[in-house]
């Protein structure tokens, strides 16, 4: 897991989104994500262009594994980063 966390962090630094840097870091296209959540790949989309849908991203986190809430929105309205 720490070397997910790592991929994690480092595409956070470069940028991305906390949907797309989970993605890239397991090496996962958006259908590949689609398959495994079972969300429909618009709602993949959607999720990585910021329009989080907390029971969707819930899906999501859970299918890979991750711990709950993990990329919600803070209280603050800003994105949430992961921990390194």
């Amino acid at each position: 897991m720490g070397e997910i966390i790592e991929a994690i962090t480092a595409a956070l630094n470069s940028g991305a989104n906390v949907i797309t840097a989970l993605r890239d870091a397991y090496g996962y296209s958006i259908e590949d994500l689609s398959t495994t959540s079972g969300l429909a790949v618009s709602e993949v989309e959607d999720l990585e262009a910021g329009n989080i849908d907390p029971a969707k991203l819930a899906r999501l986190t859970a299918s890979l594994g991750l711990p709950e809430g993990l990329g919600q929105p803070e209280e603050t309205g800003m994105p949430a980063r992961l921990a390194s």
